[in-house]
This record gives C-alpha cells, structure tokens and sequence, in this order.
C-alpha cells in the first residue's frame, strides 16, 4: 500500500510531545493584544488546515541544507528546527542505537521533502481571506538566543505585509518535551479571527512488526476513550472528533509523536490521508 502524506492534525488548540507543544486559541485580535485564547467554540465556521504544497523529494542531507535552521540539544536528543516553515523536522536520539551491532543513532524525524519526511508543524489559520498568515514556505526571523536547549528557550516570529506578527516561543526539557507558545500582535485598528494548530506529517507507512498485542498507527485518548487507528483505516475514511481533553499521536513499535492539549480548552481532532501533502 503505497500509504504516503499520513496526517495526525489537532486543530484549534494542540501540544506535542517528543514534541510536545502548547498552543493558545484566541479571540478576535485587538490592537497591541498578545493572542491567548479561552475556550474555541468549534462550528462550521472553523477555518480548515489545507494548504497546497509543491514537493520534490530528495534526500534527508540535502533537505537539511535547503533551509537555515536553529540546532536544539539536551541530554537526550539532538537536531533541529527548520525557519522555513517554523517546523521541528529534525530529531535523533542520541541514546539508543538502530541495531545492537550499530553505532548509528535512532532518527525520529526527518524534513517533508525527504523520502522518510516525519515532522511536526505549528501555525495559525483565519477565516478572514484578506489577511496573510504564514505558511510552510514562510521564513521565519530568530529573536535574541538562537540554539535552543533544556536551559535556554528561543523565540521566532514572522510579520506579513499588514504589519501583524506572529510569534512562536519554544521551550525544551531535559528529556523529550518541547513546548511552544504562539501569539499574535496585531497593531492594526482592524479585528481578526485567528486560531492556532499543531499536526503531525508523515510522509510514508512505516514497517509494521503485525505483533497482535501491539498497535502501529494513529492513536488518541479523546474523553478518556482510546482511539486506535490503523493507516489503512485513515486511508479509506477520514477520523474526526472534538474533545474537552486528550492526546492524539502516531505509535511505532518503539517511539511514539504525540500532540496534547492544553487543559481546559476544547479541541478538534483529525487523523486524515492525503495522496499529497495538504492542499
């Protein structure tokens, strides 16, 4: 099964774990008013996520070199987060090995471009068409520290033609956890919706081991219901649900990438296949 562009996307409000992310959902925009939001009410007029993409495969060196980056690092992983696009599509585990005979270090994720393109994107959507929002293409500009660590956050930010910001500071523990808290500044004297997400891309099936007592695919816990889907499930009907609390990811037989909310705040989540990257 030729399953390629698998998307895990929490919509709205969203984190991410080996990733982990915290993302706010905000009212309409204010002048000078930083976007954290109270609860989202989620109706037909929530904007969607699909962006046209136009992607060239090649390999995962040559797509690391495509775009300036911010190098992360702590005790346990090492990589780093493309500007273009704001994305963390870069991880290795610096301890724990492919194979007992090896020496070469576990890789998690890897740029879209790439053939094993696994990654984690963050961004803003509007339901207003005459406002820019930054994209996957988007260069985004490093704000004071530029390598992020378990004792030193860093903070990037991209401003479209109408002068409004938008903003994204992440945050690393010491083991497997980033956080990431997006805002807008809006100085403008014009209102606007925006709302924020977080998704995980996966470009192509992975192996699967077929162990019976061991689920390989997307998986959530939506109101305390656990939610196993295999890949070929998403490939013939899109999953969506909205929740007041949970987690949503894609399980391997060793590593899992999962995106958690924030508490408190009801979120929508989608598991969806597409022949192509979102469009």
């Amino acid at each position: 099964m030729d399953t390629k562009n698998i998307v895990a996307a929490i919509s709205l409000s969203a984190a991410v774990i080996v990733l982990y992310s915290l993302f706010f959902a905000p009212p309409p925009i204010t002048k000078e008013n930083m976007a954290e939001g109270n609860k989202v009410e989620q109706n037909s007029d929530t904007p969607s996520l699909d962006q046209k993409e136009n992607v060239a495969e090649i390999s995962r060196e040559e797509a690391l070199n495509q775009s300036e980056r911010i190098n992360f690092e702590n005790e346990s992983i090492v990589g780093s987060i493309s500007l273009k696009g704001g994305v963390i599509d870069d991880l290795t585990f610096k301890q724990y090995n492919v194979s007992l005979d090896s020496q070469e270090k576990v890789t998690l994720l890897s740029p879209r471009n790439s053939k094993d393109g696994y990654l984690i994107e963050s961004g803003f959507i509007t339901s207003d068409k005459n406002v820019e929002i930054p994209n996957s293409n988007s260069i985004w500009k490093v704000s004071g520290n530029n390598k992020l660590t378990d004792q030193s956050p860093i903070k990037i930010s991209w401003t479209n033609d109408q002068g409004i910001t938008f903003e994204k500071e992440i945050a690393l523990d010491d083991k497997y956890l980033f956080s990431i808290k997006q805002s807008v500044i809006n100085p403008t004297d014009k209102k606007y919706d925006f709302y924020t997400y977080g998704q995980i891309i996966r470009n192509e099936m992975p192996d699967i081991s077929n162990f019976y007592i061991l689920h390989e695919g997307l998986v959530a816990t939506l109101d305390d219901e656990l939610i196993e889907e295999d890949y070929d499930d998403i490939q013939e009907k899109k999953f969506s649900r909205t929740a007041q609390k949970g987690w949503l990811g894609i399980g391997d037989k060793y590593w899992v990438t999962s995106l958690i909310p924030p508490r408190e705040k009801e979120f929508k989540t989608t598991f969806d296949y597409k022949d192509k990257f979102r469009k």
